[in-house]
């Protein structure tokens, strides 16, 4: 089917969302327009895969401790071992754990030095249930433990949204026509006030979009000519009058009302924004896709792969040619599911039994699905297009991989992260990192050592994309996230090691984290 066979649409319509497209070839991004591959800005974009549940045990997840083989003093007590990765080939494959290996053709030599794997960051309290970890709304979880009930109590944006509507990561919106881009599966992983602009009203979760076909809509939708644009009055002029009228002279407006309107209003501005922005020069002329990852949803690997994949065209094409920096791919835990084509109780015969082997073979065959298909996928396409300067998008592009729990089920101690970039030279890379305070006894847990705060790792990223600690720093502490210790009496070892809000390590987490910036 050709376009020209297709419906007319007006461009606000392909903003509300373009649904049905079915046009002739696949979305290639190694087909962009030559312009789009030279059109570096230098600044860095960041990609976050947020994975449900976890429980794959520390030896399928991490490499053999043995490659961090070098130590950074952080307190006479706590070393640090870092040391670079070493890849193995066994067969086909190519890595450096069960987990953290692919096709020796897509996992290779040249991506490993630029991959990290970070081992030992926790949350120190029972988070257990949650989608909230993975980006700082440590809020967002399900209150299964009196720690989670009490931090439901302090929401915060995401950082991803936090970088979204900061003039320092954003210093112009010239082109931009998605702030940060959330696809994905069920799950609230993205959240923001109600209204950005003046960061106020309620902490809300982000919409998400399945549909790439309308997400490319919105992203590289031809703009309208300027005699067009200077003939349509602006969408917020329309209604300024009844706005100020109602909400300085209607002495009936009730302050809950009040709130409402502006968040309206703060809204028909964002959406003014979007409509007068056209496609930025670099993307040049974008082929509609065939394809729709709506229509891959599935019970099999298949289409969980291809899904992916579509989701990678249009996030790695928006990141090459500016139209936007940020992206999240929220994959909740019944998606691993699909990775596998398992049909059970994915989250009680699986992630609940995960110490047993059959269990944890499941386990790690998904993860190697997401891991290849999935987070490797769009590294590969990111190191495919130029940048300038010799660098490729992934090089100036931090992308992220972090998982709900640690090794054992709803404990998030040592939560895996796993890397590829170096956000526009900002990390080190090629490296693990083990923060865990090994062999000390009051650091130890049922199943592992506890190391520093995650708390520390999202400030990290915060601070590597140029952000200062003044815009994000709360409640007179450091770090991202929520400053807490768990106080039930049950869960003793985050309190023998991390002791209060007060300790050495709540104190440092606004530092980067040790040995990772370059």
């Amino acid at each position: 089917m050709s376009r020209s066979s297709l419906p007319p649409s007006s461009r606000r319509q392909f903003l509300v969302g373009a649904n049905g497209f079915a046009l002739a070839l696949p979305f290639l991004p190694s087909l962009l327009p030559r312009e789009a591959q030279a059109a570096s800005t230098g600044l860095p974009r960041l990609f976050w895969i947020c994975t449900g549940h976890g429980a794959a045990s520390e030896a399928n997840m991490f490499p053999s401790a043995s490659m961090a083989d070098n130590t950074i003093s952080l307190f006479p007590d706590h070393p640090v071992r870092v040391g670079a990765l070493q890849g193995a080939t066994n067969g086909g494959s190519f890595g450096v754990s069960p987990i953290l290996q692919a096709s020796s053709a897509n996992l290779t030599p040249t991506l490993l030095r630029k991959m990290n794997v970070l081992r030992g960051l926790d949350v120190p309290f029972s988070i257990a249930h949650n989608t909230g970890l993975h980006l700082g709304n440590y809020a967002r979880n399900n209150g299964d433990a009196p720690s989670g009930q009490f931090v439901q109590g302090f929401p915060r944006p995401t950082i991803d949204q936090i970088l979204a509507w900061s003039p320092q990561f954003y210093s112009s919106l010239a082109g931009v026509k998605e702030r940060v881009i959330v696809v994905g599966g069920p799950g609230d992983y993205s959240w923001n006030y109600a209204n950005p602009m003046a960061r106020s009203g309620g902490i809300i979760p982000a919409t998400v979009t399945r549909s790439t076909l309308a997400l490319f809509g919105r992203v590289f939708v031809p703009g309208e000519t300027p005699k067009m644009m200077a003939t349509r009055p602006p969408i917020v002029d329309r209604v300024l009058a009844n706005y100020k009228s109602l909400s300085q002279s209607n002495k009936r407006l009730s302050a809950e009302d009040k709130v409402r309107l502006d968040n309206h209003m703060a809204a028909l501005s964002e959406l003014q924004r979007k409509l007068t922005v056209g496609t930025s020069a670099a993307c040049g002329s974008m082929s509609t896709p065939t394809d729709d990852a709506d229509r891959h949803g599935g019970n099999n690997p298949t289409d969980y792969v291809a899904q992916a994949r579509l989701y990678n065209d249009v996030i790695a094409a928006a990141f090459a040619c500016g139209a936007s920096r940020l992206a999240v791919h929220g994959s909740a835990w019944n998606e691993q599911a699909r990775a596998v084509a398992y049909g059970g109780s994915w989250h009680q015969d699986i992630a609940h039994r995960a110490a047993e082997p059959d269990s944890q073979a499941k386990l790690v065959q998904a993860y190697r699905v997401v891991f290849e298909g999935l987070f490797l996928d769009l590294a590969r396409k990111l190191d495919g297009i130029a940048d300038g300067g010799g660098k490729t998008v992934l090089d100036n592009t931090l992308m992220a991989w972090t998982q709900e729990c640690g090794s054992t089920t709803h404990s998030a101690t040592s939560i895996p992260v796993i890397t590829f970039g170096s956000a526009a030279g900002a990390f080190k890379t090629g490296m693990l990192f083990d923060y865990r305070r090994t062999g000390n006894p009051k650091s130890a847990s049922s199943s592992t050592y506890q190391g520093l705060l995650y708390n520390q790792w999202l400030a990290t990223v915060l601070g590597a994309m140029g952000l200062p600690a003044s815009e994000w720093e709360r409640w007179g502490h450091k770090g991202y996230g929520y400053p807490y210790v768990s106080q039930e009496s049950y869960v003793k070892d985050y309190r023998n090691h991390y002791v209060d809000t007060s300790s050495r390590y709540f104190t440092m987490a606004s530092d980067p984290l040790p040995g990772l910036r370059a």
